[in-house]
């Protein structure tokens, strides 16, 4: 025990470290949000990949594949492949246009500038269907904490709520977007190593684990059927694509997006994500593969019977307590490198896009709304802390509301708001409504004709924002003539889409 306090220690003092190196630039919203648009590509595509894990990834995916075997391969696939999509479709265009629109730091900020909406309606619904899903998103990572200090500590689940909130709370309030970046990256590898040593170790303990899962189910190895060897259902096949979709209208994602350095960044950092997202996955999916084997050769397959303990138990049994210090440290990590993202664009969003808050932070200085953007993220994490103590709910469909709402209601808006002229505010805002309507009522809902309410809720809500988004444009004016003509000079490469050089090298 003594080790494992050591090493969470240590983590955390590092953090902390990290933060408040980062605070002495930190003089303005701009860097903040955005720290100043001065992110690297290597800082970029592992603070991108990292924040798209979660504790869902460390704990939630290893526990699917340790219930229902090689199937589960195919969520992380479909993950995969709308991160690559978001980095190539929206990457740059997203980039130029937030810089070109007056260095515009949020989303729904965009969206008001982009479409010329002097009503405030569309900023405002933006923002708080934004901080909607922001909550349930932290309210996974707390409940991920939670659990891992109840594991192994035996503390209370509310007690580790709050304590977890606290430790994620601290250093993002302290450094801001550069700060969670750049711890972004050490817990990225952090997560990528101790996946490795786990699955690595335990396919060795188990001699030959191939054979012994064998033993359990015929179709545990074969990605295409169940466990129960029954082929993927359509509604499965519906649902990976919904994890796909889902990326496109992830905010945390798209604010690595702007706060690049260069264009030229994008390509680079596209692949460097995308591989580090690709190892973790494939590492996470045979950790739960090769769990059931080896915790059945010590006897304790008993230990799991919440799977999404998985991770924990396998750390505690077959590990010194220095490397199991370690390991759990990554589940920290996880859920840290999710958290800290969430309540900082929460808090921005808060900060910058709400009504009467807004009007306050334009009449205050830079520090000044630094300081308002910390108060409101202690309190977007206060409600996300009372939803999971209180509203308790598995990590896996805490997470899939949340990345499926998200990217319903965010996804198609963007893709139309970079690549469609004629597209207006009056479509954007039908897109955001029903794509959130869509997702939320699906995620409600279970069962069903053929499972039809058990997809993942992006798969519906995307499909219906779109359709929503073509019908109601086609149906009301064009867009006003400024908003085309800003439309144009960013698409055509007319414009200067980069940032004052900066003094200092980038992150």
């Amino acid at each position: 025990m003594i080790w494992v306090i050591i090493v969470f220690t240590v983590y955390f003092a590092m953090l902390i470290a990290i933060a408040v190196a980062g605070m002495r630039r930190m003089r303005d919203m701009s860097e903040y949000v955005l720290g100043g648009r001065r992110l690297s590509s290597i800082t970029a595509a592992l603070s991108a990949g990292s924040s798209t894990t979660s504790a869902w990834t460390m704990m939630a995916l290893p526990a699917l594949a340790f219930t229902n075997g090689a199937v589960e391969i195919w969520v992380p696939v479909a993950i995969v492949a709308g991160v690559w999509l978001s980095w190539t479709l929206i990457a740059g265009r997203l980039r130029r246009y937030t810089i070109a629109a007056g260095d515009v730091l949020t989303i729904p900020e965009f969206l008001e500038v982009r479409f010329g909406d002097r009503t405030g309606v569309l900023r405002t619904s933006a923002a708080l269907i934004t901080i909607l899903f922001v909550v349930f998103y932290v309210s996974s990572g707390l409940v991920g904490g939670a659990k891992l200090l109840e594991t192994i500590f035996g503390l209370q689940y509310a007690t580790g709520v709050i304590l977890t909130l606290i430790a994620i709370a601290s250093y993002t309030l302290i450094g801001g977007f550069m700060a969670v970046s750049r711890t972004d990256v050490t817990q990225a590898l952090l997560m990528l190593v101790s996946l490795l040593i786990m699955v690595v170790f335990l396919t060795v303990w188990t001699d030959n684990p191939l054979v012994h899962i064998g033993s359990y189910s015929s179709s545990w190895l074969n990605p295409f059927n169940t466990a129960e060897g029954a082929p993927v259902t359509l509604s499965a096949t519906l649902s990976m694509a919904g994890w796909a979709v889902g990326g496109l209208g992830a905010q945390r994602i798209l604010q690595r997006f702007m706060a690049l350095q260069r264009d030229d960044q994008v390509a680079k950092s596209r692949r460097l994500s995308v591989a580090w997202i690709t190892a973790v996955f494939l590492l996470a999916v045979l950790l739960g593969v090769v769990a059931r084997p080896a915790l059945a050769d010590v006897g304790m397959l008993g230990q799991a019977a919440d799977p999404e303990r998985v991770y924990l138990v396998m750390s505690e049994v077959f590990f010194h307590p220095v490397i199991t210090g370690l390991l759990l440290t990554a589940v920290i990590a996880a859920v840290m490198s999710t958290a800290d993202s969430q309540l900082l664009l929460a808090s921005a969003v808060a900060t910058d896009d709400l009504p009467i808050i807004k009007d306050v932070t334009y009449r205050v200085s830079g520090n000044a709304r630094v300081w308002l953007g910390r108060s409101l993220l202690i309190i977007i994490g206060v409600v996300s802390a009372l939803v999971s103590i209180y509203y308790p709910g598995s990590i896996s469909n805490l997470v899939s509301f949340a990345w499926g709402g998200m990217g319903a209601a965010f996804g198609p808006v963007t893709l139309f708001a970079l690549y469609w002229r004629r597209f207006n505010a009056w479509g954007a805002a039908a897109s955001i409504v029903a794509g959130t309507v869509a997702a939320s009522t699906w995620a409600l809902l279970d069962g069903g004709p053929s499972g039809i309410w058990d997809i993942q809720p992006a798969t519906p809500g995307f499909v219906i924002a779109s359709a929503a988004a073509v019908v109601v444009t086609g149906l009301t004016p064009q867009p006003l003539a400024h908003v085309v003509r800003l439309f144009d000079r960013v698409n055509s490469g007319h414009t200067d889409a980069s940032p004052e050089e900066p003094a200092t090298t980038p992150a």
